[in-house]
C-alpha cells in the first residue's frame, strides 16, 4: 500500500506546535461510516449510502466535549500515528500505557475511567481538575499516575544505563580473551628452522 503524503499547511496565527500542543492528551479514533447520499438516492429511487472516513476526538474525562466529524487533511496531519494505524487496519489505541497494564487500579476502576474517555495512565495523570471532578478519588488516582510515570521514566534511564554497562563489560571480556590468546601465542618457543 502506497503511503499518502500529507502536505504541510499554515495552521494559523499560533502555528502548529502551540495550537495543537495538547493533542497527545486527546482520545482520537478514526473509523468508516455509511452516510446517506440524498442525490444518488433520488436518482436510484432507493436509499443509497456512501462510505466515508470519520474521526471521533474526545477530551479524557469530559464526556460532553467530543467531536465526531468527517476526516479532513488537518485531522490526518494532527494525528498521524492514529491515521497510519487506521489506514493499516490496526487497532487505534491511545498512545501510552493502557490502564489495564497498570497494576495499581482495579478492573472496576478501569471500566469507570474508560467510561469517562480515559484510556491510558498518561491521560489520567494529565487530567484537568475540571474533567476529574466526576471520578471518585481523582486526586489520589492522578497523583499515583504521575508517580508511576515518573518512576517509569527513571527506570528507563536505569535500564538504558544497565544495557550500556553490559555492552561495555562484554567488550572488555572480549578484549581480555584476545589479549590472553595473543600472550599465549608469544610465549610459545620459536620453532627451529
Amino acid at each position: 500500500m502506497q503511503q499518502e503524503m500529507l502536505p504541510s499547511y499554515d495552521t494559523g496565527v499560533l502555528g502548529g506546535q502551540e495550537r495543537y500542543a495538547a493533542d497527545s492528551r486527546l482520545y482520537t479514533e478514526f473509523y468508516r461510516k455509511a452516510v446517506h447520499n440524498p442525490f444518488k438516492s433520488n436518482e436510484a429511487g432507493r436509499p443509497i449510502y456512501d462510505e466515508k472516513d470519520f474521526v471521533k476526538i474526545m477530551i479524557p474525562g469530559d464526556k460532553y466535549s467530543s467531536v465526531d466529524t468527517p476526516v479532513t487533511m488537518e485531522h490526518k496531519q494532527r494525528f498521524p500515528q492514529q491515521w497510519a494505524r487506521y489506514q493499516a487496519g490496526q487497532e487505534q489505541s491511545a498512545i501510552g500505557t493502557p490502564l489495564e497494564m497498570w497494576p495499581q487500579i482495579t478492573v472496576g476502576m478501569v471500566a469507570t475511567l474508560k467510561g469517562a474517555g480515559i484510556r491510558t495512565v498518561e491521560q489520567l495523570a494529565e487530567l484537568s481538575d475540571a474533567n476529574a471532578q466526576g471520578i471518585m478519588g481523582n486526586h489520589d488516582l492522578r497523583r499515583r499516575a504521575k508517580a508511576f510515570l515518573e518512576a517509569a521514566a527513571g527506570e528507563a534511564v536505569n535500564t538504558k544505563l544497565e544495557a550500556e554497562l553490559e555492552k561495555r563489560d562484554n567488550e572488555i571480556e572480549t578484549l581480555k580473551n584476545q589479549m590472553a590468546q595473543l600472550l599465549q601465542g608469544n610465549s610459545k618457543p620459536a620453532k627451529a628452522a
